[in-house]
């Protein structure tokens, strides 16, 4: 490994990209906006701090993390491009740059957030959860600032970002000495005591965090370490219907998401189902309240006559009636009754051609009027 250290800043290239700017810096990494040296192509590079080189693992947790991604295709995870070592031997990801901000910047501004955003934010968060859970994959460092909200991205309206300390099940253990992955606020009971490390871990989290959209505040924060780890392990939170306006059944669904045993919590595939049916609930409402406002139509209705009206200066015959059912035109059953109008009417010519002397027979003008010929009457001097 080589003890120089790898300056990187504006325009330097790290493999295919040139660098343009620092843009962001995680716990294990620094994050730079950077192009592609020949493709159309913006990426954000994570490079690993240069203080971490000589701690045993933590290259390994770079590459995981690049693992992890490529390895699960879903919307909610960013796409990796490449992943190389420094001359100094530290990693680095090149991956998909998403423009958006996170929940954590979202919750400095706004601290609490409206029932129906929670719900769905539950929904979208769990969705990547069940995709990940099913290989084995725990995140172990669920929070706001690793949850990127992009709402006009046409793919996933978020990205779970950060599994640089994830754990691929018993055979993924990457431990550090000395240090228990994760955040101590958003942390389960289990996570804090270092056992049993399962995807109810990310669960717990997950209900930290709806917890603390509803309320403004998480359900449990002291002065020191360790007063937040015991509360994480004895305390209860206070209920969230003392503290919000929010659907029932999503308040029950956090508080048994923070359940002390992760026997008793529920998985990401039942949080996503409990949550998509809240949405549902809630959508269905808003729509009859909103038919309330509405003044009652009558139930039947007869056929009604509807005369066209013809151009100006134009009479319009008196048989010419369209019958509309509006039964019928509801319900797309509609007939189109041809309109027959009387024959034209022409004018009679008996007396003027009795008093007429008619001199030669009636031939037409020429041979192109062979159809249409003329009569000429000749005056009478």
């Amino acid at each position: 490994m080589s003890e120089s250290l790898v300056e990187l800043g504006p325009d330097v290239v790290v493999g295919s990209y040139r660098v343009i700017k620092e843009i962001g810096r995680g716990g294990m990494g620094t994050v730079y906006e950077a192009i592609h040296t020949v493709l159309p192509r913006r990426a954000a590079i994570k490079v690993m701090h240069p203080e971490l080189r000589r701690q045993a693992g933590m290259g390994a947790r770079m590459v995981q993390e690049a693992a992890i991604l490529e390895d699960v295709r879903h919307g909610g995870l960013v796409r990796v491009f490449e992943c190389q070592v420094l001359d100094d031997g530290r990693p680095w990801i090149a991956m998909e740059l998403v423009d958006g901000e996170t929940l954590a910047n979202r919750l400095y501004f706004a601290p609490k957030m409206p029932g129906v955003e929670v719900a769905k934010l539950l929904s979208e968060i769990s969705d990547v959860l069940a995709a990940v859970h099913v290989r084995g994959i725990v995140h172990r460092d669920l929070k706001p600032d690793n949850l990127l909200l992009t709402p006009g991205d046409p793919n996933f309206p978020l990205r779970l970002i950060d599994w640089g300390v994830a754990r691929l099940g018993p055979l993924g253990r990457l431990t550090v000495d000395g240090l228990t992955p994760g955040t101590p606020i958003y942390m389960s009971p289990e996570q804090a005591t270092g056992k049993n490390i399962t995807a109810g871990c990310d669960i717990y989290s997950l209900g930290v965090i709806a917890y603390e959209a509803l309320a403004g505040h998480p359900p449990f924060d002291g002065r020191t370490l360790a007063e937040v780890v015991c509360m994480h392990l004895t305390a209860e939170p206070v209920p969230l219907r003392d503290l919000c306006d929010a659907p029932p059944e999503l308040c029950a669904l956090v508080h048994g998401m923070l359940a002390k045993d992760p026997a008793f919590r529920p998985g990401a595939i039942e949080v996503r189902q409990h949550t998509r049916a809240i949405l549902l609930d809630q959508s269905s409402a808003y729509a009859e309240f909103e038919l309330t406002m509405v003044e009652d139509l009558p139930t039947k209705t007869g056929p009604v006559r509807v005369r066209p009206v013809g151009m100006a200066g134009q009479r319009t015959p008196s048989d010419e009636v369209v019958v509309v059912d509006p039964e019928a035109l509801e319900f797309g059953v509609t007939e189109m009754v041809p309109i027959v109008r009387k024959p034209r009417w022409t004018p009679e010519i008996g007396p003027y051609a009795a008093n007429a002397t008619r001199k030669g027979p009636i031939t037409p003008r020429s041979g192109r009027d062979q159809v249409a010929g003329e009569i000429d009457f000749k005056r009478r001097h």
